[in-house]
């Protein structure tokens, strides 16, 4: 893969297919309890991961909405950019987002960049990826059931400006 393309694909999203320091940083939005917004939680994943992901504005028409409900999932469940994290953000989107399974496998499989990330990724290393987080994601089973309610896949406006432990506490939302 050349410099150019692999600098492509990780602008597009949010897959780091390396660690990094920045990935193993752990952030304020990670916190069970943190009092940041969930502007300001989105604010600081993309301010540390600034070099691996773009913000929504950079991308395709077609992938703004995907990235953007992806990198919320991120911050509202507390998971990094890590490839098992990634993994997680996938698990938990699946569990505990009002999307629905039909809808995020549609994302998943017709957004161009979201393709062109799992290509570069590799089936054998998307499926390593998925052994190594199997503990997480039964408890992630467990987690989605103890939830009051789904997260919603494109939350209102408002939860914007609202802390991410209020948040967390209205759904039902332990991080893992």
């Amino acid at each position: 893969m050349t410099q150019s393309v692999a600098h492509k694909l990780t602008a597009m999203g949010a897959l780091a297919l390396s660690p990094s320091l920045a990935a193993a940083k752990r952030c304020v939005y990670q916190a069970q309890d943190s009092q940041q917004t969930l502007a300001e939680g989105l604010a600081e994943y993309y301010a540390v991961n600034g070099e691996r992901i773009s913000p929504p504005p950079t991308l395709s028409p077609e992938s703004r909405a995907l990235f953007r409900s992806h990198d919320i999932c991120h911050v509202i469940f507390g998971l990094d950019t890590t490839l098992a994290d990634e993994g997680m953000a996938d698990v938990r989107t699946l569990l505990s987002c009002d999307v629905g399974w039909r809808r995020y496998g549609r994302y998943m499989t017709s957004d161009p960049a979201a393709k062109a990330i799992f290509k570069e990724l590799g089936y054998v290393r998307a499926v390593w990826a998925t052994l190594m987080i199997i503990p997480r994601a039964a408890r992630a089973v467990w987690e989605a059931r103890r939830m009051a309610k789904r997260w919603p896949w494109a939350p209102p406006p408002n939860y914007f400006n609202r802390s991410l432990a209020d948040l967390r506490r209205e759904y039902g939302i332990r991080l893992i």
